[in-house]
């Protein structure tokens, strides 16, 4: 489950992860950091970052709490490094990372936390993440869900067979009005994350969407030809 960033920031302990953390660069200046992860003594450098691809497990060691560190900044006058908690929930499988910019914080960063387990985000499902100050529904085919503001998921999956599907969005409040619509592709083996973010051109619509998404059948070669031979 996504928390708030101001409910993750109370959460101060981790037990041992059922599987190494993943990130995500909310955009390319977080992209093209340097960074690294930083738990129970352990500091691996965090490579491969993209605003809509996940990087690689990093396998650090999560015995402890694990924070990201900007490698790229100086230490601060107490002389540690600029570092930023990514407090994990202990009942979280597979966590994935996401950086987001922040200049108030030494780091330029704040950190939200995910759970991307595809036991619970499964394959074929669109996971909606509100980060615009209203609530929205969004329509697909002829489902619809409302997706509430504050950073709460709400899982989607339609079903059936790959296929071309109508995309609309209107404000809670004024359901009967599209501010957004499209014809999006469906696909059984693709998940995707979809965070509804403020428009930048107010003539088109005053949502975007970010879209983050993961195809089983590339991670299924991709862990084939990072196997021992």
């Amino acid at each position: 489950m996504i928390r708030t960033v101001s409910a993750l920031l109370i959460l101060c302990a981790c037990a041992s992860l059922a599987a190494p953390p993943r990130v995500l660069a909310w955009d390319d200046e977080v992209a093209a950091r340097k960074l690294a992860l930083v738990c129970a003594g352990s500091t691996v450098e965090i490579a491969g970052m993209h605003p809509s691809k996940r990087t690689g497990p990093l396998r650090v060691k999560t015995e402890g709490p694990i924070s990201v560190r900007a490698l790229d900044r100086k230490p601060g006058a107490d002389g540690k490094p600029a570092e930023r908690a990514c407090p994990v929930p202990e009942d979280m499988k597979r966590p994935l990372i996401i950086l987001l910019p922040d200049e108030g914080h030494p780091t330029g960063l704040r950190a939200l936390v995910v759970e991307d387990d595809a036991a619970g985000f499964t394959w074929g499902a669109y996971r909606f993440v509100n980060a615009t100050p209203k609530e929205l529904v969004v329509q697909l085919e002829q489902k619809a869900v409302r997706i509430p503001a504050g950073w709460k998921p709400v899982d989607l999956n339609l079903g059936g067979e790959t296929r071309g599907i109508g995309a609309r969005v209107a404000l809670a409040d004024a359901i009967e009005t599209t501010i957004y619509s499209a014809v999006w592709e469906y696909n059984k083996d693709v998940r995707t994350l979809c965070f509804l973010v403020p428009g930048t051109d107010p003539r088109l619509s005053p949502v975007a969407f970010k879209s983050v998404p993961e195809d089983k059948l590339i991670l299924q070669l991709e862990a084939a030809d990072e196997a021992p031979r």
